[in-house]
């Protein structure tokens, strides 16, 4: 690769200087009109031999005198030569350079006993010991709280041990960002020279469009062959028919490679005891569905994680549940009517087993000290409203736990304020238009199980006409509401006596009803699964690693995959499982082609550090040339100085003079 450049490319606009001394010559070159008397004939002709003799020496200093004026601004613009038939130059000019390291959790892919990240460490080094002190170096990972501390400017090059402190992160910053980061430093640097590298392991991201700064990529992982198995979905499956301590854990392993694998352990960890494992085979480039059985010990809340044994990428090898358990829940049952529908009924000695119990209470029977004495609170029908009756609902929420409303079509006024207020809705009109149900909500506890299944018998015949968007529809139908959740409690707008409606024969409905009685309980926490990056609300929260931390703003996000605590200002924990998003696991090689302004380094990428590098610096050599010519002028000049007068001929007498 050949050219020339030059890093004040600004000053060439005084390279027409070069021209002021032939323009000086010009004008003094005019000559005056000649009379010439006889007895200066003879000067007259000594000057025209002189003027012959000079004329060659006077062109001769114009031209160096141009070539000086030339040469010596060409050195201010410092030019560069760039040549392949050059030996590259072991110097570069004053740079600012800044590098991006990728450091999403797929850098610790693990190949070879090292991982990705180690081998970006690696060529970071290499980079720092190429530095000179008058450079400035900018070091930027995809971590936020990283680059608020140590994203400066440097000196020569960033600290080793700074380096050596670089790890991955489960929310990596996308590389927009980085990038804007980035540009922003190196104009605070006030270096005309600037370079801009990523340290990436060649993962398929979402590039900027169009830098400011050509973006030079650094893969330290080309042509790989991914082998990566991870672990997700770990879930409870729900016990429909009887409680017992025999517990089914489901979950779903992916062979992300292109072989498959024999003899795969996974295993469950239960709190800290492992509990179970077993051997799997994973075809290659599929997902199977696995499941294993395990024995709960106590009554409370159950947490602990799946894990698939694979040395190539551990932050996708654990799947982590949370899930409550009591095997004889007692649930009370606050109702005005003399019996129980028999479809609620049925349900409710399931769920509460042969150790359990289900009470009715009519309403002047409640007291607060009956929060202690029952897991779940079921509400049905029209229930003569009391002020009892607002201050249970009240302290419910406030303990963090929530209760199930059955409605039917006889609800009083201050019930429906009651339940308006509760769950941010507005009620008209009691209706009797059987309708079908047409939307289940893949997203919550209670539906997620029903979502794209085929529910044969969806219609319901009796519901109030709803409106409002306080809480989360479950399920809904012809522009009506039939179910809705607001935090842990649940309103089913439909009658459950009601012999028309045939979703109540279904088993999609037990599988349904099974599900809000557990959301409602005391140990449910609504969305107790969650994903890295997702925000929690609570006065206090117990992390990962035991750590215990009071909330001032009552928020938090979650940023480490793992077992968390909730903690209420009033009422029992909520235990919730915390994922790692497996967008990471699936490894996509990056196109570069097409990217605007951004070019993929090839494996002697060392070589093309400091662009300037392959550059000879002209400007000494210009400004030796330049007094070369001086020098050379001053010769000259003085040669014609000290050169004695030559005789000129007189022609009258043709002696000399």
């Amino acid at each position: 690769m050949s050219g020339l450049s030059f890093l004040n490319s600004g000053l060439l606009l005084f390279t027409a200087a070069t021209v002021l001394p032939l323009l000086i010559w010009l004008l003094a070159k005019k000559k005056p009109k000649q009379v010439v008397f006889p007895s200066l004939r003879f000067i007259k002709a000594g000057q025209e031999e002189e003027k012959k003799r000079t004329r060659l020496k006077n062109i001769l200093l114009l031209i160096i005198r141009m070539l000086i004026i030339l040469l010596v601004t060409l050195a201010a613009t410092r030019p560069l030569l760039r040549s392949s038939c050059l030996k590259p130059s072991s110097s570069h000019p004053p740079t600012a350079i800044a590098i991006l390291v990728d450091t999403s959790y797929s850098m610790d892919y693990v190949e070879e006993s090292r991982s990705d990240l180690d081998r970006a460490k690696d060529a970071l080094k290499k980079i720092a010991a190429l530095c000179d002190p008058e450079d400035r170096v900018i070091l930027i990972t995809s971590e936020d709280k990283w680059n608020r501390l140590h994203a400066q400017i440097y000196a020569g090059s960033p600290p080793p041990e700074l380096i050596d402190q670089i790890a991955t992160t489960y929310t990596p910053l996308p590389l927009q960002n980085m990038l804007e980061l980035a540009e922003a430093k190196l104009a605070e640097t006030q270096l005309a020279n600037r370079e801009l590298y990523l340290i990436t392991d060649g993962q398929k991201q979402d590039y900027p469009s169009s830098p400011k700064t050509r973006l030079n990529v650094i893969n330290i992982a080309p042509n790989r062959e991914p082998a990566n198995l991870s672990c997700a979905n770990a879930r409870a499956l729900p016990q429909l028919v009887e409680k017992s301590r025999r517990q089914t854990i489901e979950f779903q392993l992916t062979n992300h490679g292109n072989q498959p694998r024999e003899e795969v352990l996974v295993k469950v960890v239960l709190g800290d005891a492992k509990v179970a494992e077993k051997f799997v085979a994973l075809p290659a480039r599929q997902t199977v569905n696995q499941s294993i059985a395990i024995d709960l010990r106590q009554d409370g809340w159950q947490s602990g994680y799946v894990e698939v044994v694979d040395d190539r990428l551990e932050q996708d090898n654990r799947s982590y549940f949370s899930f409550p358990f009591q095997l004889s829940p007692r649930v009370a049952v606050i109702s005005g009517a003399q019996g129980l529908p028999l479809s609620l009924r049925s349900l409710l000695n399931v769920y509460t087993g042969s150790g359990g119990s289900v009470d009715r209470l009519v309403p002047s029977q409640l007291n607060l000290s009956l929060l202690d004495s029952y897991q779940t609170f079921v509400f049905v029908g029209a229930a003569p409203y009391s002020p009892k009756l607002r201050d249970i609902v009240a302290k419910l929420g406030e303990s963090g736990r929530g209760a199930l409303f059955c409605l039917d079509g006889t609800l009083s006024a201050e019930y429906r304020s009651l339940l308006a207020g509760t769950f941010g809705i507005s009620f008209g009109t009691w209706q009797s238009e059987p309708k079908t149900i047409s939307h289940v909500n893949p997203h919550h506890y209670t539906t997620s199980l029903l979502a794209g299944k085929n529910i044969r018998y969806n219609t319901l015949a009796k519901y109030w006409k709803l409106s409002g968007t306080g809480a989360t529809t479950l399920l809904s139908g012809g522009g009506d509401i039939f179910a809705l959740a607001k935090d842990n409690f649940v309103l089913w707008n439909f009658d459950p006596s009601d012999q028309h409606s045939t979703f109540l024969l279904d088993a999609a409905f037990a599988v349904f009803a099974y599900r809000c009685l557990e959301h409602a309980g005391t140990l449910i926490a609504s969305g107790e699964n969650y994903l890295l990056g997702d925000t929690v609300n609570a006065s206090g929260i117990v992390l990962p690693n035991g750590q215990s931390i009071q909330l001032a703003s009552r928020t938090h996000l979650l940023e480490q995959p793992g077992i968390y605590s909730l903690l209420q200002a009033e009422g029992p924990a909520k235990v919730v499982a915390v994922n790692t998003p497996l967008q990471e696991s699936e490894f996509q090689a990056m196109d570069y082609k097409g990217l605007s302004n951004t070019r993929l380094l090839g494996p002697n990428w060392i070589k093309t550090l400091f662009h300037t590098r392959l550059g000879h610096d002209l400007w000494k050599i210009l400004l030796a040339a330049a007094l070369a010519l001086v020098i050379l002028e001053l010769v000259l000049v003085k040669s014609e100085e000290l050169r004695p007068a030559t005789a000129v001929p007189n022609p009258a007498t043709g002696s000399e003079t």
